[in-house]
Formats: structure tokens, C-alpha cells, sequence
């Protein structure tokens, strides 16, 4: 089973987000968001092969913007040769999810050509792959510290410092979040808004005991990845798939202290728990 993102494309402009796509054997389960009014109560789903040939999987009832169904393949015969999913919108607007670049042959089956997530592609840059961010030729004793010397630092939060990194540069998390870098959330949201945070909270919302319990000479501290994305519930959801824990507001510099209330639409950071 693999998720992939459905672009909202205006032409061959890329507007926004518009909704996920499952993955599954017999079929796929696609949730839209934000579908236009002109679209009136349904749309249409297609799979289309690598020469353009297009075969119609169904129709996704949709109530004020939303809609969410699970098509079949239908025959297999043929779908080996998918390479997108396109649902029609109005005009030359339609929702595009890219499935893999290439098809498979004719003879070969489902099986044996599993799909390849578009959301990873842009990942794969020469430049970026196995190298991680030059470090300084003295550095101090504290990981944290040493973060702070070798990556851009951002002030989101007053109670929290934070470093601006990429997704390569998730290595320098413990090894049990290493598989983070290849997180297909965390990939979609880098290469819209090209930012991911990490934060270190000083003695956030801790108990008591857990912040006496060490005998540490440093204070207790809760590190966070923080994924940039818009909130809705929808959105949330998706994220606690991906393992994300919640969300926190973008705009606290123009919030009052204590006032940080997320609504629908606001921009913020969907948060993960992580260890250095």
C-alpha cells in the first residue's frame, strides 16, 4: 500500500494540494479536498497509460468540496500501464496524480512492476544525495550547540530555539528516525514551501519528574521536527498516518503570549517528537 498527493493543476500550473490517493492491489481509495463548485456533484476518475490511452475507473460523489471513494482496477489487463490518475475538473483544470514515470511492458504483471511514489522523485538531486551539511572545523561539546554553529537559525517560537534543515540532513536525528528522510509527508511538504524545522523546547510541558530524574548537567529539553503545511482535519489526519503528533501555529511572533488558538486554513508546523 503507497499514498501519493493529487496536484490541483491549472494548465501546466501546479496551484495546490487537492486531495490523496491509496494505493492498494485491487484498486485505489482517493480523498479530494477543495474541489471547485463548478464540478457540481461528482467527478470522474481515470487511469492514463504511457501513450496517452485513458481508461475510466468511476465517479467520487462530492459534498461541499469534499469527497473520498475507493475505485477497482476493473480488468487488470492493461493497468500495468498506468502512469497517472487524472480527474477532471472544469475547464483545464483537473486533479493529477503521478503514479510512476514509466510503464511497464504488456507482458509483465501487477506484481511484478510495483509503483514507484511520486512524492519521492524530487529527492533524488545529485547534489544533495550522501552529503550532509558542511560542518565547522572546531566544534563545541553539545550536539545541540553544534546544530546551532552549523545550520541557519530561525525564531519561531519564544520558548523554543530552531534550525532550518533539509530532509538529507535528518541524519543527525538518532538512528531510530533516520527513516524520516525517505518519509513520503515529509518529502511532499519540503518541496512545497522548501523549509523543515527542528526545535528544541526547554523543559516543555514536562512532569515534574521526568525533568528532576536525570542527573543531567544541561536542562531537560523535547526536540521536535516540525513539517511546514496548512492546517485542516483532514490534513491532520494525514500527518498522524505519517506518525505526527499535532500541530502548532506559524504565526506566534504576531500572537499574543498564551493566545497561539490554530484554526482552519492557518499556516504552522505539524510536529514529531524526535531525539538527537
Amino acid at each position: 500500500m503507497q499514498f501519493f498527493y493529487i496536484d490541483y493543476m491549472n494548465g501546466d500550473q501546479k496551484e495546490r494540494n487537492v486531495g490523496f490517493l491509496r494505493v492498494e492491489r485491487k484498486g485505489v481509495c482517493i480523498g479530494l479536498r477543495g474541489v471547485p463548485s463548478q464540478c457540481g456533484k461528482s467527478c470522474s476518475v481515470f487511469a492514463v497509460g504511457g501513450a496517452g490511452e485513458r481508461r475510466r475507473l468511476g465517479d467520487i460523489a462530492i459534498e461541499n468540496g469534499y469527497g473520498m471513494k475507493t475505485l477497482d482496477w476493473g480488468e487488470s489487463k492493461g493497468f500495468e500501464r498506468c502512469v497517472r490518475i487524472e480527474i477532471p475538473f472544469y475547464g483545464c483544470r483537473k486533479g493529477v496524480c503521478v503514479l510512476r514515470e514509466n510503464p511497464a511492458p504488456l507482458q509483465e504483471e501487477w506484481a511484478a512492476a510495483p509503483l514507484k511514489a511520486s512524492v519521492s522523485e524530487p529527492h533524488k538531486l545529485p547534489q544533495e544525495e550522501g552529503r550532509v551539511c558542511d560542518l565547522p572545523e572546531k566544534l563545541p561539546e553539545d550536539k545541540w550547540a553544534q546544530l546551532l554553529e552549523t545550520y541557519p537559525q530561525v525564531h519561531i517560537y519564544p520558548e523554543a530555539q530552531s534550525v532550518l534543515i533539509k530532509p538529507k540532513d535528518l541524519v543527525v536525528l538518532t538512528q531510530r528516525y533516520h527513516s524520516l528522510i525517505s518519509n513520503s509527508f515529509v518529502l511532499h511538504s519540503y518541496y512545497n514551501y522548501r523549509q523543515l524545522l527542528l526545535f528544541r523546547f526547554e523543559e516543555r510541558q514536562m512532569p515534574e519528574r521526568e525533568i528532576r530524574a536525570a542527573d543531567k548537567e544541561t536542562p531537560a529539553a523535547e526536540y521536535y521536527l516540525g513539517v511546514p503545511g496548512v492546517y485542516f482535519e483532514r490534513e491532520k489526519r494525514i500527518s498522524q498516518m505519517f506518525g505526527f503528533e499535532g500541530f502548532d501555529i506559524g504565526e506566534a511572533r504576531m500572537c499574543e503570549p498564551g493566545k497561539r488558538e490554530i484554526y482552519e486554513g492557518c499556516f504552522g508546523y505539524y510536529m514529531k517528537r524526535v531525539e538527537i
